[in-house]
């Protein structure tokens, strides 16, 4: 008799082991990226066309089962997370004192870029204006991940980042908004639009995501103060973002705007009032995994749905409407920033550059040009409408992404300074020099020289470095920014390493639970309180987590 009627052999199911590959290649094109320096996110998209070209011309993720990126996986799955990330890590004191240039900016330069999109498509393509209203809705949104992520590498002001980061969240509610609405008159007739009774359904969707996203926001921040314990936080954290989100839709209002405003109050208050500094570490870290992981899974995957053949063959209406929308972008742009500036003058006119070369496009205008496959009405024009959408947020990416950082570097705004690189250059060197003493001490012990010899080598290095912790010292005595943030780097080493041996002892036996997380959350503690970072005096006999 057969020990094993069942024939043996691996479950398969596609579409984990695709998405497994995907976060190996997501690994990988960071690592690549990093070394390129140039935005991850591009190079996932450049990753994502050399998928998206073998899936079309072979059998390679084909079928029931594999990976489909579709616009409800873009709207259901990945975009509450990547707004509820970015609204959790927008100071609300940042964002109110700058409340009138961000929603002039989201809501009158959305519309005005509509509006200016819609005139070039309807002159350029010939289309109906309710076709190129919606191709005007589709590509306004922006999506500033690429952007944020050369912000953070370089350095960049944190009011800067506020600004791209909250027009951002804003817009996108605004042209889900609108995008829901026009696809109404277009698939049921426009006869069947009353303006009063659209009007009401707009104000709805606003102002009933708005509570939707408040009233659980409070109820998340009491659910926290109540709880200390932080992967059930972090999970709260998660049921709030997704709950938010879905609440709002099945409520017939907007999710988006319902996560944006559930993020900022988690963000805000949570953070201040109903998190330990372990908690609030261990959420941050947390969401920027979540964050990482969607924006990979987005940004790859969207090779599937762009064919290079297509794109190749509306190239002429892509570089066309691509002009419109930059000819767009920068006189709303400029005209209300800097109307803004002239009243306020709080922020630099630099500035201004940036925030009109910000405006990248990226997952929101892929995944409104996905959900028209399928909509009464759009049969002829939809595949169109998808063709230069993708084309456009390929050059958008390509384009702007990549431009980005030389942009920042020639207004001022990066961390490429000549003193800078000075200083790393220096310290650069000493780093190799001490890489350089710790080796010939090993090949001493190895007994692979003789005595003479190393003892030579060793004064000529000791020397070098000598000369280099002087250059340091007066390149810090000269720049006292860089020597604060030098002291900052080294405390926060400090407090993680001690962090690091906690979480070892812990493990492995040598501490109770109770005892290691008392020391860790005074460890957290000061991990947490920027404004003490860069004074070593909290690792003093009297202060230190540990003494």
């Amino acid at each position: 008799m057969d020990r094993f009627p069942i024939p043996l052999g691996f479950a398969s199911l596609p579409v984990l082991e695709e998405t497994i590959l995907f976060l190996l290649c997501a690994v990988l094109v960071s690592v690549v990226a990093k070394r390129l320096k140039v935005p991850y996110t591009i190079g996932l998209v450049v990753m994502g066309l050399m998928v998206g070209f073998i899936r079309q011309h072979g059998d390679f993720f084909q079928g029931e089962g594999h990976f489909q990126l579709t616009d409800r996986m873009i709207l259901l799955v990945f975009l509450p997370p990547l707004l509820f990330e970015g609204a959790m890590n927008i100071r609300w004191e940042k964002l109110w004192s700058n409340r009138g240039v961000i929603l002039t900016l989201a809501f009158v330069g959305t519309l005005g870029s509509v509006l200016m999109i819609a005139a070039a498509s309807r002159v350029l393509v010939g289309w109906e204006w309710e076709y190129a209203l919606l191709l005007g809705v589709i590509i306004s949104p922006t999506d500033p991940v690429s952007v944020l992520a050369i912000f953070r590498e370089q350095g960049v002001p944190k009011g800067l980042a506020v600004l791209v980061e909250g027009e951002s969240l804003f817009n996108d509610g605004l042209s889900v908004v609108l995008y829901l609405l026009l696809l109404r008159g277009i698939a049921g007739g426009w006869e069947v639009i009353q303006p009063g009774a659209e009007i009401l359904t707009l104000g709805w969707m606003v102002c009933g995501g708005f509570l939707v996203g408040t009233v659980l926001g409070v109820v998340g921040n009491r659910l926290l103060g109540k709880i200390d314990d932080h992967l059930v936080e972090v999970l709260i954290s998660v049921v709030l973002a997704y709950g938010s989100y879905l609440l709002a839709e099945h409520l017939h209002c907007s999710g988006v705007i319902a996560v944006v405003f559930a993020g900022l109050l988690f963000g805000n208050v949570g953070r201040a009032n109903s998190m330990s500094p372990t908690t609030l570490i261990t959420v941050n870290l947390s969401w920027e995994v979540f964050a990482f992981l969607a924006n990979s899974l987005v940004f790859l995957a969207m090779g599937f749905v762009v064919e290079l053949d297509k794109l190749i063959e509306k190239s002429g209406w892509i570089l066309a409407i691509f002009g419109a929308m930059i000819l767009a972008r920068a006189l709303l742009t400029y005209g209300i920033a800097g109307i803004d500036l002239w009243l306020r003058g709080t922020y630099p006119k630099s500035w201004l550059h940036i925030l009109n070369w910000g405006g990248l496009k990226g997952t929101i205008p892929v995944a409104l040009a996905l959900g028209i496959g399928s909509v009464p009405g759009l049969e002829d024009e939809s595949s169109t409408i998808q063709s230069v959408t993708f084309g456009v947020v390929l050059l958008s990416l390509l384009l702007q992404g990549l431009t980005m950082a030389p942009l920042l570097s020639r207004l001022g705004l990066g961390k490429s300074t000549p003193e800078r690189e000075r200083w790393e250059g220096v310290h650069a060197r000493a780093i190799a020099i001490d890489a350089a003493i710790t080796e010939l001490g090993s090949i001493s012990d190895r007994g692979e020289w003789s005595s003479e010899q190393i003892e030579a080598l060793l004064e000529d290095l000791q020397h070098a470095r000598s000369n280099t912790a002087r250059e340091l010292s007066a390149v810090l005595e000269a720049h006292p920014e860089l020597a604060a943030a030098k002291d900052r780097e080294i405390y926060r080493q400090l407090l993680l390493r001690q962090r690091v041996a906690l979480d070892t002892a812990e493990r492995e036996g040598f501490l109770g639970e109770h005892a290691a997380n008392h020391v860790r959350g005074a460890i957290d503690a000061l991990l947490a309180d920027d404004a003490r970072l860069p004074s070593p005096e909290p690792l003093g006999r009297a202060e230190s987590p540990l003494s």
